[in-house]
């Protein structure tokens, strides 16, 4: 998972990711990734146009750098916790689809 932004600065969300996803997370080296990636694509395009037969792959594999001292990896533990609530969840789910059914159906006044 490459997380970028503002959640990517905090050491706990890279490791809440990490864990719920149980996948190893890593940020890039440029923090604003939405943008650079805008930039990216505004580049590709704009080669493409000049008739260059570049692709998006090329372009993001020479600039697209990982910041490997802010790899986080999930803890065995917290990835138990997920998958446990997760389950449970499903089955509060499925246990409420008649109810929210019905709640689906109830009109309100106006």
């Amino acid at each position: 998972i490459r997380a970028t932004g503002g959640g990517a600065k905090s050491k706990v969300w890279r490791q809440i990711m990490a864990d719920v996803f149980n996948a190893e997370v890593v940020t890039l080296k440029i923090a604003e990734g939405a943008a650079y990636g805008a930039a990216l694509q505004a580049l590709w395009s704009w080669r493409r146009q000049q008739g260059e037969d570049v692709s998006i792959e090329s372009i993001t594999d020479r600039f697209v750098k990982i910041a490997a001292r802010e790899t986080t990896h999930p803890k065995a533990g917290n990835v138990k916790v997920y998958q446990d609530l997760q389950t449970l969840q499903d089955k509060a789910a499925t246990a409420l689809k008649g109810v929210f059914a019905d709640h689906r159906g109830m009109t309100t006044p106006c």
